[in-house]
């Protein structure tokens, strides 16, 4: 049984030949009553701290649990961003050499079609400057031929033979001082 304050101070003793003093017995139930009251505050605001600290920690540990949740969350999102980054750095590494490689059999591929057709002008060159000088012959035997008919085969050989290269290099088909035909 919790006995309060107003219990001790209304409780009434009964009273015996040889009994307490009751000024004696009615201080002490005040004092104890005042005692008790104390006390019984120092409980009430023990509890109420207690609560409040209850209701802290609560706190404390839901703050520390959405911490937590929040590194972790952060720890995944900066993993995922990482990758993400190595990927795209990865592919954007693999497009740079695939388009240097392209770009360098691009340019290979037209040197060697530059060096073909450089190759086919030298070509292209000799046989013209072949022609001029198996033409510049051919007129040069006409020249210092005697005129017995013979220099009319001359010519005809000569005509045949710029014929069979291509025709002279004035791309007609007459040699100097002939009119064409």
């Amino acid at each position: 049984m919790t006995i309060s304050k107003s219990d001790l101070l209304t409780h009434t003793f009964s009273k015996k030949l040889f009994g307490y003093r009751p000024a004696e017995v009615d201080a002490t139930l005040r004092e104890a009553a005042e005692t008790l009251d104390r006390l019984a505050g120092e409980r009430a605001e023990l509890l109420r701290r207690v609560a409040e600290m209850e209701r802290d920690l609560r706190e404390f540990r839901e703050r520390e649990a959405t911490l937590r949740d929040t590194l972790m969350t952060t720890q995944t999102i900066v993993g995922d961003m990482k990758e993400k980054a190595r990927t795209e750095a990865v592919a954007l590494v693999d497009e740079a050499r695939r388009q240097a490689d392209a770009l360098d059999e691009a340019a290979r591929r037209r040197l060697e079609g530059e060096k073909a057709r450089l190759e086919a002008l030298f070509r292209q060159r000799e046989r013209f400057e072949q022609q001029m000088r198996d033409l510049l012959l051919a007129h040069a035997r006409l020249l210092n031929a005697p005129d017995d008919g013979r220099g009319r085969d001359a010519l005809d050989q000569s005509r045949a033979l710029a014929g069979e290269q291509g025709g002279d290099a004035a791309g007609g088909d007459f040699l100097f001082g002939e009119e064409p035909a």
